[in-house]
């Protein structure tokens, strides 16, 4: 490991003190010189998960930020289950190296409009994750926002004890404690079910010293060979991903079937999300699913649930083993994409990185992407453009100075691309603009 490699290992220690100094060496490194940034590129990922809730290569806000500066990212944002915790970070660290960043929150909701049809959460009919993107502040912690930010943790978490005690039951001897063994695996105790998982493998690996036992209690317990277990073993993050599907999701014994009172509605979720300053996006799957297959329907209920961005990882729609799903998966991408734009509605687009596997970036330059990417751009431009007015002067997207002085979407999605591709981030022009007149920023931009 060279010096460089040591520092940027530091990035991703739990202690913000620690992290924070490790970055800020790195980029003395960079002004000096010593370490060559590239120009950006029209490249984006607005959606990777930090070490907040989820990342697999455990990844903290300044790591993402950093690793996003080296590749040459136009943008990046950050996207954590059920929590903001990543949010202040974030934009300081996006702030610090001149990076165009913006951070938002994922969590699930249930329509009833939708309960007999899956979304995008399989198997679960009338289940979809939700969204919100460009916070720039926090809530006060009694007021109603921040109740409901508080109640999104409280109610994930409530599902992961259910998970852990039904798998406790069936793994035994292997038992895990969510204090002693799954929380120091998060820095701020918000763990996921992948974190249940990789707490589950520790724990095995402590308790079967001997391989030979260890390969048999998980070939009896997953219900496979111990051939394909000593695989697994030799590559942890497909053994990850397997025990995840085979004990914690549909079908599993961990399992936990949602019912409509584990989830906060779309509304509840939506006003947190607008309260803050942020923009509400709907996320879509890959558009096979039943609720998802008519792009008219699923835009008519967004719009009228006033959610005016969508939230899409295209890289589950075209880079697949099976050519015949991929080739309908793509056309159905395609579909939801056209109808979006002739909406004038804004897509938002990631690859997670929450999973072993997962690109850094999406290949906007691949055949597959290639007709889409001026859009996705244009997109988080817009994103951008919402990030430096809401937090110069709290003029976002969804402000009521937006409402009022932009009566059509497409004009007032003109003006905040307008302001993103101008605006860097820079803290001085920041401040500037913060103090431009409604009439000296129509004049500049609209």
């Amino acid at each position: 490991m060279n010096s460089v490699e040591k520092i940027e290992s530091e990035l991703d220690n739990f202690n913000f003190s620690d992290r924070k100094r490790a970055f800020l060496e790195l980029k003395a490194l960079a002004d000096q010189k010593k370490i060559l940034l590239p120009d950006p590129s029209p490249k984006v990922n607005l959606h990777f998960h930090t070490f907040f809730s989820f990342n697999a290569y455990g990844y903290s806000p300044l790591h993402i930020i950093w690793r996003a500066r080296k590749e040459g990212l136009s943008m990046a944002g950050s996207v954590d289950f059920d929590v903001l915790d990543a949010m202040e970070e974030f934009l300081w660290g996006g702030f610090e190296v001149n990076l165009p960043v913006s951070s938002g929150i994922e969590t699930r909701v249930y329509l009833p409009e939708f309960h007999d049809r899956e979304l995008s959460s399989p198997k679960e009919p009338g289940v979809a994750y939700f969204m919100g993107n460009g916070f720039t502040r926090l809530p006060e912690s009694e007021t109603k926002t921040g109740k409901t930010l508080r109640y999104l943790k409280e109610t994930a978490q409530k599902r992961n004890r259910s998970v852990l005690k039904r798998v406790n039951s069936y793994l035994q001897p292997v038992a895990i404690d969510l204090e002693k063994d799954v929380l120091p695996l998060t820095p701020s105790g918000n763990p996921t079910e992948r974190h249940l998982v990789m707490a589950y493998a520790i724990k095995a690996d402590q308790i079967f010293s001997d391989r030979i036992e260890q390969v048999k209690f998980w070939s009896e317990k997953l219900d496979i060979s111990p051939e394909k277990v000593e695989n697994f073993l030799n590559h942890k993050p497909d053994f990850y991903d397997f025990i995840r599907s085979k004990l914690m999701k549909h079908g599993g014994v961990g399992y936990v079937k949602p019912d409509v009172g584990d989830f906060p509605t779309l509304e509840q979720v939506t006003d947190m999300i607008l309260d803050l300053g942020a923009i509400p996006s709907f996320s879509w799957l890959d558009g096979t699913r039943s609720g998802e297959k008519d792009p008219k329907e699923l835009l008519d209920f967004c719009e009228a649930k006033g959610i005016e961005t969508l939230f899409i990882v295209p890289d589950r729609n075209w880079d697949l083993p099976d050519k015949e799903e991929s080739h309908l998966k793509l056309a159905k991408l395609y579909e939801i994409v056209e109808e979006a734009k002739r909406r004038e509605i804004p897509i938002f687009v990631g690859t997670e990185l929450n999973k072993f596997g997962q690109k850094f970036v999406d290949e906007f330059e691949s055949p597959a992407l290639t007709p889409l990417t001026p859009y996705f751009i244009r997109s988080a431009w817009m994103l951008w453009g919402h990030i430096i007015m809401e937090k110069s002067s709290k003029r976002g997207y969804t402000s009521e100075w937006a409402k009022k002085t932009f009566q059509d979407r497409k004009v007032r999605n003109r003006f905040y691309y307008q302001v993103g591709q101008t605006v860097p981030a820079d803290r001085y022009q920041l401040e500037q603009i913060g103090s431009l007149s409604s009439e000296e920023l129509i004049k500049r931009w609209a």
